[in-house]
């Protein structure tokens, strides 16, 4: 099953530690890993905030382990996860990217959570049919091959593992179908953040996404050149500049730039 995972894949969870009471909590998408987080990670701890990035149950290990794996294992991770760093700082804002998103969202409905970062959410619409079949398709296939192409026919490239885990493709429905009708419930200041090239989470589910949750305190940023990992693709510095903003903003934490360990 090695074969199954991409050269952009990490299987160690990281922490970065600032120098402000002020932490950022974040959490990655299905079938990725801390490896696309860590550069965002990196920089907000340059600028005083702790950063700390977990592995989802069933991510950084095998497609196999990720099959074995339901979406109450996703909820109670991120809760054990955020509840440790609450427990060390006074404000932890969350990072939530794609599938990361709808577990964002549950600890904003469960935790007094000060602010919320959503990147790329996927929630509403997905841009293949398939996954809406995976309960189906789970009962006679392990996976699904990742295939991803820009408008010009230019293959992507991939991050985690390569295929889509089918029976935890079910398990994301089940999770999204469980949030997205709760997100008028949220009333945390929001940062929705999407690109209008995204392709693995259309770009409709930004905006529906911030029309549906019930924050007075919320902005969104549409961008137009980033395919689907905004913290990591070629707007990421405008991304780490708005993620950055916000959590000064929401905060009041204001410091210089200190060194990060490698």
């Amino acid at each position: 099953m090695n074969d199954l995972l991409t050269s952009r894949i990490s299987s160690e969870p990281f922490r970065y530690d600032g120098v402000s009471d002020s932490a950022c909590y974040i959490i990655h998408g299905y079938t990725g890993s801390t490896f696309e987080m860590h550069d965002i990670g990196k920089f907000l701890a340059s600028n005083g905030f702790t950063t700390v990035g977990e592995l989802l149950p069933g991510h950084g290990t095998s497609v196999e382990d990720c099959n074995s794996k339901s979406y109450h294992d996703w909820i109670d991770a991120v809760e054990k996860g955020y509840d440790q760093l609450t427990s060390e700082f006074q404000k932890v804002f969350i990072i939530g990217f794609s599938m990361g998103c709808t577990l964002a969202f549950h600890l904003a409905l469960t935790r007094n959570v000060p602010g919320l970062i959503i990147m790329a959410p996927a929630m509403f619409k997905f841009k293949t049919r398939k996954v809406y079949f995976s309960p189906i398709m789970c009962h006679f296939k392990e996976y699904e091959v990742k295939r991803f192409k820009t408008t010009n026919d230019v293959q992507l490239p991939t991050f985690g593992y390569s295929v889509y885990p089918l029976k935890a493709g079910r398990e994301v429905l089940k999770l999204t179908f469980r949030i997205r009708h709760q997100l008028h419930k949220v009333m945390t200041p929001a940062i929705v953040m999407h690109s209008t090239e995204d392709i693995s989470a259309p770009y409709e589910n930004g905006p529906r996404v911030y029309d549906a949750i019930g924050s007075e305190d919320k902005q969104f940023i549409t961008f137009k050149r980033s395919s689907h990992m905004l913290m990591y693709d070629c707007d990421k510095e405008a991304v780490w500049d708005a993620t950055l903003q916000f959590v000064q903003d929401h905060s009041k934490v204001l410091t210089d730039a200190v060194p990060v360990p490698e």
